[in-house]
């Protein structure tokens, strides 16, 4: 069974509960007694971690680095937080300065055709 943690929106007090998911969250503060009680978003109890050593670390890491260069060539979000913003923005202008020569270039090999 999950526990989830609560607070009083009214008095501040915090508690945890233990019950099935498919209950509704609980309402009223076992403090104070008024109906101003809110779930709260937590990181949980970290169960659910798992550790690698030795080969299967280096492995794991193998296969994000691949996974994010795949993820960093065609996701331009990716790719902008690998480089910062301050030097993406940079290459950007740059590329887009010489976006009017390529275009000229490609328009001129065409007409050799």
């Amino acid at each position: 069974m999950p526990t989830y943690e609560y607070m009083c929106e009214e008095c501040n007090h915090e508690w945890e509960e233990y019950h099935e998911i498919t209950r509704d969250p609980t309402k009223v503060c076992p403090e104070c007694g008024k109906e101003s009680a809110k779930r709260l978003i937590s990181g949980g109890s970290g169960k659910g971690v798992v550790t690698l050593y030795g080969g299967e670390l280096k492995a794991k890491i193998k296969d994000d680095a691949k996974k994010l260069s795949r993820d960093a060539k065609t996701k331009e979000s990716v790719y902008a937080n690998l480089l910062g913003n301050d030097k993406y923005q940079e290459i950007q202008s740059r590329m887009d300065k010489n976006k009017p020569e390529r275009n000229e270039a490609l328009k001129s090999f065409k007409r050799k055709k």
